[in-house]
């Protein structure tokens, strides 16, 4: 197996997914990995939230 990439993205998370998406829509031929094998369990700067009221 020998694959050729433009630009090799470590982490998927919001940004990095962001960022290899961007350069994709580009034409760039892009690898995403993470060491997680899902989305992270708590909310990250990619959630909406709704406040809380007490």
């Amino acid at each position: 197996m020998n694959k050729k990439y433009d630009a090799i993205i470590i982490g998927a998370g919001v940004i990095g997914a962001a960022i290899a998406f961007e350069l994709a829509k580009k034409g760039y031929k892009t690898l995403n990995v993470d060491r997680l094998p899902s989305p992270a369990p708590v909310p990250s700067s990619g959630s909406i939230t709704p406040p809380r009221t007490a």
